[in-house]
């Protein structure tokens, strides 16, 4: 695990660095995608990068990592939404569908998909304030699969503002599952904020457990950590 610790100023651009790189690498990249606050400046990047002709996205197949349930696809609060609007440059964007009738029945063939394709050679993780990675919530097991799950608070407050209220927020969501995140052929876990410097320290120094699902990417052979200096205050080692 290599951990790069930037400026709050850096960190977008050096997110945009490691995934831009990745696509040049290999133009047919399948890639897992995240959202929420923390991605929201490297998909800016991205897009900027893509306009300029610097990368190009056209052969990546992407995947989002999660997806809210019980909702339609246009609703504002969905992933669906969310990468329509920051990340129009991936225009293969595959997502979950939020209006499913059967969530685990939509969770089985989104993961079916991305095995047709190879499986993820990158998935791009944030880490919830509670160490889930995409939905899988504490108490996920290390090789749970790709299925519907209950949304806890922590993780239904960020939807708050899209949806109108916090009873208003989805109470389920669909995710990859655990193996499905560690069976990328690489990871890159995103953090930024003080708010996430306790369960950064927790998983990436602390023991490997369920309680903290993102711990178990300690056990990854190939995971690039990149923070911003406000989620490393907690760490004891020092990073480059």
């Amino acid at each position: 695990m290599k951990v790069v610790i930037v400026s709050a100023e850096e960190f977008a651009s050096r997110a945009a660095d490691f995934a831009s790189e990745a696509v040049l690498r290999k133009p047919s990249l399948v890639l897992g995608l995240p959202t929420g606050r923390t991605p929201l400046g490297m998909y800016e990047e991205l897009s900027r990068r893509a306009a300029g002709g610097a990368v190009y996205f056209e052969h990546v197949m992407a995947f989002a990592i999660d997806e809210l349930h019980g909702v339609a696809a246009d609703h504002p609060a969905t992933n669906a939404s969310y990468l329509a609007m920051h990340a129009p440059a991936l225009m293969r964007t595959h997502v979950m569908d939020s209006a499913a009738p059967d969530g685990d029945a939509e969770c089985e063939r989104f993961a079916s998909m991305i095995d047709r394709a190879g499986g993820l050679d990158l998935a791009i993780v944030g880490v919830g304030v509670n160490g889930h990675l995409a939905f899988n919530e504490p108490g996920s097991a290390f090789d749970s699969r790709a299925r519907r799950v209950q949304l806890v608070r922590s993780t239904r407050e960020p939807y708050v503002d899209a949806s109108g209220s916090f009873d208003a927020t989805p109470e389920f969501g669909l995710t990859l599952g655990m193996s499905e995140l560690l069976a990328a052929q690489r990871v890159l876990l995103l953090a930024n904020g003080a708010n996430k410097a306790s369960i950064v320290a927790r998983a990436l120094e602390g023991p490997v457990t369920v309680d903290v699902p993102a711990s178990a990417l300690q056990r990854h052979a190939n995971v690039k950590v990149l923070i911003d200096r406000k989620a490393a205050l907690e760490l004891r080692q020092v990073a480059s």
